[in-house]
């Protein structure tokens, strides 16, 4: 095992809580149900949002966005909100650009 036992949960994404439409508290999924411990995962549409969001924002999380296969239609769901995630003005052609290049990747529009 490698790092210390002090970092194994990653919290940087808590930011996204803020950003996230409302009602996805409602949206999460149980992944596991213990005596002492309940861990919870975002609802799928909420997770391909923060999963773009990161791929848009830092260039990281394309393998991710890849293993969730999103289809036509949920790409373009989520199109709209991820536009208005950045008030720089390059930014909604940015993201544009990034979907229609992981739409390539996934094989849409062939």
């Amino acid at each position: 095992m490698t790092g210390s036992t002090d970092d194994w949960l990653n919290n940087g994404p808590i930011q996204l809580a803020a950003l996230l439409p409302d009602g996805w508290r409602l949206r999460v999924c149980s992944t596991f149900d213990g005596a002492a411990l309940q861990l919870t995962v975002l609802g799928r549409c909420d997770l391909l949002k923060t999963k773009l969001f990161a791929l848009c924002d830092r260039g990281t999380d394309l393998a991710d966005c890849v293993a969730l296969a999103p289809d036509e239609r949920e790409l373009d769901d989520v199109e709209p909100w991820l536009v208005v995630q950045d008030a720089n003005p390059l930014w909604p052609e940015h993201v544009r650009a990034t979907i229609a290049d992981l739409r390539r990747r996934l094989g849409h529009g062939l």
